[in-house]
């Protein structure tokens, strides 16, 4: 046989791979059946792979250097970086992959594509790998082709396009169930274990232009539809009558990764995360894995009962594409109570000698793009604090508009800001020697801010003193957060209740299940 034809038949079996990727095989499931009982089995966890098809970035330009201030992920890269932890999954040969959201760039139909031709070659290793979508991954108005200096709409994902690519990666399991009301389902990749797969993004309240909008925008909030709630109860029972363990996956973390993270960066927990986390541990589910925030990070939520003290576990992994650059595996005995968690992290691509070092400059430097994001987010709040401001006297002491306002807290607390940050994605931040100079470096931040903003509005004798007081005022709502961030301690305020995890390396305990 020729060389000519030898290609041919390469190229037509290459065409027949990437169509059987995009065609719904609910009627023909395919992927193996749960993993057989074992004494111990393995899993390896992934998130926020953000892959963006090559193909987007059709010529370099302001257009595309714009978006990656505002958002310093390895976009260029995030195809190469996904092959080289593809890699290292082949090389470990897990029995599981888990992969909580966040496929894509930003929900382009043809990085879908791409991601699932690149997970193929996990699924036909014989291993099972399993995803959800992350809040970019569905119905995205923000993915875009990038030409110089203009961008034109890239064609997005629906909800049935996304079950039905990744039809091999859960969504057509023979023994999945699929909820109703959302992109969740449930399913049994290891014989015994239960996973409960949760839909928690809100991408039907994305805007958009075409649809008369002011602007296009991508939903980052996350919550779990009351239907769905009631489904995952029924599921959850389900299971456990049948003497199997139940762990969820969502994209948004399930608890608050340090005290007050549900009102301070509200989009990255699932709204009425108290809700949602007593009903988990009321019916039988323990641990969940997460994503979303690109931290490598396990918090507990625990609760006190009249018999005992129940905790929900939310291991969140970080980004592979940004600071840390970190994946996990988890080794978890026969009956699923014990999950002894490792992390690891990638070092280096082709083109990227060190990309940890990289991602943390991108990353660390970006903190007037990420402030002006986050004050854009939560402007009606800080309106509400200005207008107490004003009941006091002080309506000169934050400006009077959200650029105005980052630019005035860049000034005075850019460095303890992104310290901060770095510190808190990196995990166990009670171990990082400059944690606690950083609470006190944001504090005197504050004071000085206090300082300059109040001066023309007091008399001068009064000046220190008054900074001061503002300082204690402002710090009495930030400071426990802060501190409850960089000790990595929960719940920090009741000390039945607290708690501090090893976020890199932990042996996680959860109750057998029970009828």
């Amino acid at each position: 046989m020729n060389k000519k034809i030898l290609w041919l038949f390469a190229a037509v079996a290459l065409i027949c791979m990437s169509l059987s990727s995009c065609i719904d095989n609910t009627d023909n499931p395919s992927g193996p059946s749960p993993v057989e009982p074992k004494s111990e089995y393995s899993i390896f966890v992934m998130s926020d792979i953000h892959v963006m098809a090559p193909q987007l970035l059709v010529q370099k330009g302001k257009a595309f250097e714009d978006y990656t201030k505002v958002d310093p992920k390895l976009l260029e890269e995030s195809g190469e970086v996904l092959e080289n932890v593809i890699g290292v999954v082949l090389e470990k040969k897990p029995d599981l992959v888990l992969i909580p959201g966040d496929l894509t760039k930003d929900g382009e139909l043809v990085s879908h594509q791409l991601v699932v031709s690149l997970l193929e070659r996990i699924r036909t290793a014989g291993i099972t790998t399993i995803v959800i979508p992350g809040n970019h991954d569905i119905d995205n108005p923000e993915g875009v082709y990038y030409q110089g200096d203009q961008t034109r709409p890239a064609e997005r994902t629906s909800t049935q396009q996304f079950a039905q690519l990744y039809a091999n990666f859960g969504y057509a399991r023979p023994e999945t169930v699929r909820d109703p009301a959302s992109l969740s389902f449930t399913c049994e990749p290891l014989k015994g274990l239960v996973l409960i797969c949760l839909d928690s993004n809100l991408y039907e309240e994305n805007r958009y232009k075409e649809r008369g909008d002011t602007i296009n925008q991508n939903q980052t909030a996350g919550r779990i539809r009351e239907a769905t709630l009631e489904w995952m109860w029924q599921q959850a029972d389900a299971a456990r009558a049948a003497g199997k363990q139940v762990v969820a996956m969502m994209h948004h973390n399930a608890v608050e990764h340090y005290d007050g993270q549900a009102k301070v960066q509200s989009p990255y927990v699932v709204k009425d995360y108290q809700k949602v986390a007593e009903g988990m541990m009321q019916h039988g589910i323990h641990l969940v894995l997460t994503g979303h925030q690109h931290l490598q990070d396990i918090a507990q939520y625990r609760k006190a009962t009249e018999a005992k003290t129940d905790s929900l576990i939310d291991i969140s992994t970080g980004a592979t594409v940004s600071y840390p650059n970190a994946w996990r595996t988890i080794t978890v005995n026969r009956d699923f109570t014990q999950w002894n968690v490792s992390t690891g992290y990638i070092k280096s691509i082709p083109s990227i000698a060190d990309i940890q070092q990289e991602c943390y400059k991108r990353s660390s430097s970006n903190i007037t793009y990420g402030l002006a994001w986050h004050v854009n987010e939560y402007w009606p709040t800080i309106q509400s604090y200005r207008n107490v401001l004003w009941l006091l006297g002080l309506s000169n002491l934050l400006p009077d508009t959200p650029q105005k306002t980052t630019e005035l807290l860049m000034e005075f607390l850019s460095k303890p800001f992104a310290e901060a940050y770095m510190i808190h994605n990196g995990g166990n931040e009670n171990e990082n020697p400059r944690s606690l100079a950083v609470i006190d470096e944001f504090e005197e931040g504050v004071k000085k801010l206090c300082l300059q903003q109040l001066k023309g509005q007091v008399a001068e004798k009064d000046l220190v003193e008054q900074a001061t007081l503002l300082q204690g005022i402002v710090m009495k709502y930030l400071k426990p957060s802060l501190t409850s961030m960089l000790t990595d301690t929960n719940q920090a305020s009741d000390a039945a209740l607290s708690s501090r995890t090893n976020d890199l390396h932990a042996v996680l305990t959860i109750p057998k299940p029970t009828q």
